[in-house]
């Protein structure tokens, strides 16, 4: 079966529906409800499946310093937002470090001060030409010198500090914590993951476009997403991305669906399935989709009613996209049969029926 003409598989039922033998052979009657097709005028839809994913890559969060964690504070599922602490490291050593490199940068300024004094003391001497120029050149070497010496403890003190802020870890974009791996009173080293930070509003949903449909899906397009996983529920989408290159071993065109997901349903790898609304009206033929049922090979089907018979036989047919409670019949009825709609799930080919009064 093309890999779009797909029907929510919480609407499908595996039934057995080889011939039975010989057709005329008693069976059980069983009730039926029957109807006809319907037709209706609607946007063309594509109907494709997809699993939800994260719409950026997940952050990959660790510490920059080495140390021993004394907190780690969120757990997987929690929400986070940017800038929020995650984890600290005992940070006794960093703050002596501080201290000394801080100690280390005034002494560096002292004697700074008072290279300068001398020398400038010396440039009075040397401008009234009472200083050699050798030995002016001596203390300006040492003013030189003392200035960079300052200039270096002041760059280490603000490493120092650099390393003491970094044993707070901070949360770089806002998501929900997919993982973590860090607890407390674990030694950490610098760039071992301590949390995986995953954006999950909005999330996205991948779905592989045939190329017989790709012409059909353009950037900013309406999408409904339907998850099998919460069987009811029903998400709007917009289509974000069509790649413009289809997958070799497929030859369908990745798109993604970009879905607002406030209340944090749809979660990371769920399957969905979705339909995406095009731009050209067209007549088409519905039933609903209790109606279409799968034999045990696959293929999507559905149960004719022959009145003079009073048995039911099967017919595959090709279905389409979701249309609220129904689904597109592509090909296989010509509109005036009769379909079973309800009591298929206990259909065989050829049984005899009764049915109820039948549904226009």
């Amino acid at each position: 079966m093309h890999p779009k003409f797909l029907v929510p598989p919480s609407l499908l039922v595996l039934v057995a529906c080889g011939h039975s033998g010989n057709p005329q052979q008693a069976d059980a009657a069983v009730s039926i409800s029957v109807a006809q097709p319907r037709k209706i005028q609607d946007f063309e839809r594509v109907a494709v499946s997809g699993t939800i994913t994260s719409p950026g890559n997940s952050s990959m969060v660790a510490f920059l310093v080495p140390g021993r964690a004394i907190q780690v504070l969120p757990r997987e599922g929690e929400a986070v937002k940017k800038g929020q602490i995650l984890a600290v490291l005992d940070a006794v050593t960093l703050t002596h470090a501080l201290e000394a490199a801080h100690a280390q940068a005034e002494a560096a300024k002292a004697g700074a001060q008072v290279a300068e004094q001398e020398f400038q003391r010396m440039k009075q001497l040397f401008d009234s030409q009472s200083l050699a120029p050798n030995d002016f050149a001596k203390f300006t070497a040492a003013r030189d010198a003392s200035h960079q010496q300052f200039q270096q403890a002041l760059a280490g003190e603000g490493v120092a500090k650099k390393n003491l802020a970094d044993a707070q870890l901070v949360a770089p974009i806002s998501g929900y914590i997919a993982r973590r791996m860090v607890e407390p009173g674990v030694m950490v080293g610098p760039g071992q993951p301590v949390f995986e930070i995953a954006p999950m509003d909005p999330i996205e949903v991948n779905v592989g476009v045939p190329e017989t449909d790709i012409r059909l899906v353009k950037v900013g397009q309406a999408a409904t997403v339907t998850i099998p996983a919460l069987p009811g529920q029903t998400f709007k989408g917009t289509v974000r991305v069509v790649n413009v290159s289809a997958d070799p071993a497929t030859r369908t065109y990745m798109t993604r669906i970009s879905v607002p997901n406030p209340a944090r349903d749809l979660k990371m790898g769920m399957v969905a399935e979705v339909s995406i609304t095009g731009a050209n009206r067209l007549d088409m033929t519905v039933l609903p989709t209790e109606a279409v049922v799968r034999d045990p090979q696959g293929a999507t089907l559905v149960f004719q009613y022959f009145p003079d018979q009073k048995r039911v036989f099967s017919k595959r047919v090709e279905v389409g996209a979701l249309f609220g409670r129904d689904v597109q019949i592509r090909s296989g009825l010509k509109g005036d049969e009769a379909i079973v709609v309800a009591g298929q799930h206990a259909l065989r080919n050829g049984m005899a029926v009764t049915t109820t009064a039948e549904r226009r």
